[in-house]
């Protein structure tokens, strides 16, 4: 059985889940589907910039994302115990003048919300298969469980990230080459010794860590490894990485982070990882 629409989005990342609240608002018929069996529940990229704000708030979305950001208001450049410099991130004419901190599995929760209040829904464990297209439209066939149907669209959106079918099935290649360095990341339960509002920015001579506060007592880590160490950092090599490089204070936020390496964690209150990131 073939159904239609106007725009069919293949990939239920912030992306697919934007262009179908947009679809929403508009009164288009579209459909969502996604491989996954649901939304992710890793928080992967955090910073909303101003201008995406801006455009949240045009979609009548904006308001839960401010509810549920942090704010970031400045970078620290801080290095040996010393702090170089304070740089404020206040760019004008806007009415968000901030880097909101939001996880991308909170986004996608908030999008999720947004695209039911509008009555629509995320076809999950459906995936793209393949698709011909004519002058008038796209036959695109879809995979659910095992069962194959067909949908016709007038527009065919792949949301589908950096492997993403859609692509493949035009034949387009994806441009980029790996960056020439490794990448430690940790999600961490801290004290308040460090601000909340500040993103700090820590140069050494073994490489560069920062620090993101994705809220008053939590923080993500992300500094430069060597290669070599195997799939990810061992807890010593991490507590060796923010020992050298992360910011030295009175109020011993460094103690503190080497304290939650060196005690068992409750669940969910840490995780770490390695990263090979990639130009796009």
């Amino acid at each position: 059985m073939t159904s239609s629409v106007d725009v069919l989005i293949i990939g239920a990342g912030p992306v697919g889940l934007f262009l179908a609240n947009e679809c929403a608002r508009r009164s288009l018929r579209w459909r969502i589907v996604e491989q996954r069996p649901r939304q992710s529940e890793h928080s992967k990229a955090l910073a909303v910039m101003p201008r995406t704000l801006e455009i949240f708030d045009m979609a009548g979305i904006v308001a839960p994302f401010l509810e549920a950001a942090n704010r970031v208001t400045s970078v620290a450049v801080v290095t040996h115990g010393h702090r170089l410099a304070q740089i404020p991130f206040a760019p004008p004419d806007t009415p968000y003048p901030f880097v909101a901190m939001v996880p991308q599995d909170v986004t996608e929760a908030l999008l999720v919300q947004a695209l039911r209040s509008r009555g629509g829904a995320v076809e999950y464990e459906t995936s793209f298969v393949s698709a011909s297209q004519d002058d008038a439209g796209v036959d695109v066939v879809l995979d659910h469980r095992g069962t194959q149907s067909t949908v016709r669209a007038a527009f065919v959106v792949g949301c589908d990230g950096a492997h993403s079918a859609v692509r493949h099935e035009l034949g387009l290649p994806f441009e980029g080459a790996p960056y020439d360095a490794t990448f430690m990341l940790a999600d961490i339960d801290t004290n308040d010794a460090l601000r909340g509002d500040e993103l700090q920015l820590c140069p050494h001579e073994d490489g560069p860590l920062a620090i993101f506060p994705m809220s008053s007592r939590r923080r993500r880590i992300v500094a430069t490894v060597r290669k070599g160490d195997g799939d990810a950092p061992t807890l010593e090599h991490v507590r060796s990485v923010l020992a050298q490089r992360a910011p030295q204070g009175p109020r011993g936020a460094v103690a503190e982070l080497e304290q939650l390496f060196s005690d068992p964690a409750p669940a969910g209150s840490a995780h770490a990882g390695r990263a090979d990131l990639r130009r796009r």
